[in-house]
């Protein structure tokens, strides 16, 4: 038997066994409490009836007996007789009570429940078995079935408020979990919410799946990264031992320089491990936008002398909701790129576009080569690397600038510029500030 099946007929042989339970408790103990009951009150009915017989015929006479029977008949809803006292109607047993005096109010059968009032020696008004009311015919006949009824409602009640007790505490559970706190879960049933936990659970297996091959690759980069400045160092505390002061001088500073170089790397893979984790959360704010740009390029424009940056915007007084430092370092680092790789010039436009702004940076360089545009975007990736005008540079740059618009759920795009070279265009979803 398998065990998904097991709680369901442990519960129908229990619903079972309490039925019989049940049945032989009403049997040996209601019916009979009931049957007394009920021959109590039909008593009452027939005392009733034969008080009523005795207030209609005391001052009957010959003439009149028979509408007053018919009236009685009307009243009780039972047929009213009158009945010549002889053998042939009445056996002798009746016909001896009736002659008694106690007989003169009314006689009521025990066994066949008929009414008799004796009019005088010869006639006698018999009412035949006055009916059941109706309230008592129901409860001798189901009050036995409704009381069963009742207590098995009662049994499937108990058992569902426990079985809801079980689901809430399981609901509050599943609430509980990580990656549930960002789920509306209002108006969720049960089964939605589960449905809501398995596309978690396998959110949450695929970002593991990512960030192992994340680790994976940062390692690989790192180990690779490393290896320059430790050459660096390497073959210059090897040449300090036969330089004179004056190169001895030049070398330390070369080993500064690679130890300054390691230490910027090792902040730059700490940040961008920051916002590979899903858990640090965004410090959402109002930001200007055009104000935002103009101070990263006051930053970045004094980096590079040879190049003019021109910026544009046709909604000066455009407001985003961002997270206003990570959007600071995705400018500097798209400007910066751009600057390494210009030419002459980078042009940098605001727009408002579909209810939302993009930021356009652009650079008269060489472009992306033909099907590496994802690859940019990928830690440690320089294309041409001879290219770099200023040092110091690690291949994270563009791979921040992803991450931090993923994280914002913005998206970014590469084409060219009819500048001739690259153009990277940020979509900010939002409205007019």
């Amino acid at each position: 038997m398998r065990p998904s099946l097991l709680h369901p007929l442990w519960l129908a042989l229990g619903l079972v066994v309490i039925n019989l339970v049940m049945f032989l408790l009403l049997t040996t103990t209601l019916r009979p409490w009931l049957d007394d009951f009920v021959a109590d009150r039909y008593d009452v009915v027939l005392q009733d009836a034969r008080a009523s017989m005795q207030h209609y015929f005391s001052s009957s006479t010959a003439a009149n007996r028979q509408g007053i029977a018919d009236a009685l008949s009307e009243k009780l809803n039972s047929r009213c007789s009158i009945v010549p006292a002889n053998r042939h109607n009445f056996s002798e047993a009746i016909l001896k009570r009736l002659g008694q005096p106690a007989a003169r109010q009314g006689l009521i059968d025990p066994v066949e429940h008929f009414v008799y009032y004796p009019l005088d020696k010869d006639h006698v008004a018999v009412l035949d078995p006055p009916p059941y009311p109706r309230w008592l015919m129901m409860l001798s006949r189901d009050l036995h079935w409704i009381v069963a009824v009742a207590i098995n409602i009662l049994l499937v009640y108990f058992f569902l408020r426990y079985r809801e007790r079980r689901w809430s505490i399981l609901e509050r559970e599943i609430m509980k979990l990580p990656g549930m706190e960002s789920i509306d879960a209002r108006g969720l049933d049960i089964v939605e919410k589960v449905r809501q936990l398995n596309k978690v659970l396998a959110d949450v297996k695929e970002e593991h799946g990512n960030l192992l091959l994340l680790q994976r690759d940062l390692l690989h980069g790192v180990a690779h990264e490393f290896r320059s400045p430790m050459a660096r160092i390497q073959f210059a505390l090897e040449m300090t031992e036969d330089a004179d002061e004056a190169e001895q001088a030049d070398l330390r500073e070369g080993i500064h320089q690679a130890l300054n170089d390691l230490d910027k790397l090792v902040q730059e893979l700490l940040y961008y491990a920051r916002l590979k984790d899903s858990r640090s959360e965004l410090d959402i704010t109002p930001v200007r936008l055009r104000e935002l740009v103009a101070s990263c390029l006051d930053h970045v424009s004094p980096f590079y002398p040879d190049i003019r940056f021109h910026l544009n915007a046709d909604d000066p007084d455009a407001v985003i909701q961002a997270d206003e430092r990570l959007m600071k370092r995705m400018l500097l680092n798209l400007l910066r790129n751009a600057g390494r790789f210009a030419h002459s010039q980078c042009r940098i436009a605001i727009r408002h576009v579909d209810g939302g702004y993009s930021v356009r940076v652009e650079d008269d360089g060489s472009g992306v080569p033909p099907g590496k545009v994802r690859r940019i975007f990928e830690p440690f990736t320089r294309l041409d690397p001879s290219r770099s005008r200023d040092s110091g540079g690690c291949g994270l740059g563009l791979a921040i600038v992803d991450s931090i618009t993923r994280k914002h759920g913005w998206k970014i795009d590469v084409g060219e510029s009819d500048l001739g070279g690259a153009c990277f265009e940020v979509r900010i979803p939002g409205s007019r500030g």
